[in-house]
């Protein structure tokens, strides 16, 4: 069976990779924040470490890879101290479920925790045709029984090499005031993002 690799381009500053593949990728990425320069990283480290072990295992529930975390350079003042995330998905589905307006049609169906319509359009991609969503969403109950809100815009690439399968780049984020930047910065990288073969990765190499 031919595996399938994705890879898009992680921001600078920011932006940090997640390796998914060895159980302490929470704290790799913590590693890397503490040696950042400035005073105070390795609290900020060990402040920030919480969620990332959350979203490391979150992520690997989902079978999620590549995975990249943004932790500002400069700390915000209020959790979540991890406020976006990216990462791709990838399944096997029927030639029917690679039709775009099948696709369009089930993206835009309603959810019992989706805020309002979302925005759904279908763009070129390099890694092939791609149903773009964009919409708000009540996220999980917090300890304190409030259920958040977050943005989140969804890529469902359909790479022509790959006819048995779909892949997901997904960015959510927590912080409304990110607003319309990160939704350009999710668009740039979703632009990055390519698929291809193990086997052509290998013939390349």
């Amino acid at each position: 069976m031919t595996r399938w690799i994705s890879q898009f381009d992680c921001p600078a500053n920011d932006w940090l990779p997640m390796v998914m593949g060895t159980p302490d990728g929470a704290e790799h990425v913590a590693r890397q924040v503490a040696d950042r320069e400035g005073e105070g990283v390795r609290d900020y480290a060990e402040a920030v470490y919480p969620e990332l072990k959350v979203i490391w295992e979150n992520m690997r529930e989902r079978q999620a890879a590549p995975v990249a975390v943004c932790v500002p350079v400069i700390p915000r003042s209020a959790r979540p101290l991890v406020p976006a995330s990216a990462y791709v998905q990838g399944w096997r589905c029927t030639p029917e479920d690679r039709v775009m307006e099948t696709l369009t049609d089930l993206v835009s169906q309603p959810k019992h925790h989706r805020l309002g319509k979302p925005d759904v359009s279908v763009v070129e991609l390099p890694a092939g045709p791609t149903c773009r969503v964009q919409e708000v969403l009540l996220n999980d109950v917090g300890d304190d029984g409030r259920r958040f809100i977050i943005e989140q815009i969804d890529h469902f690439v359909l790479p022509p090499a790959c006819q048995e399968g779909m892949f997901k780049f997904t960015i959510p984020w927590s912080d409304p005031t990110l607003g319309p930047g990160i939704s350009h910065l999710a668009d740039e990288m979703a632009f990055s993002l390519s698929i291809c073969s193990d086997e052509t990765t290998n013939d390349s190499a």
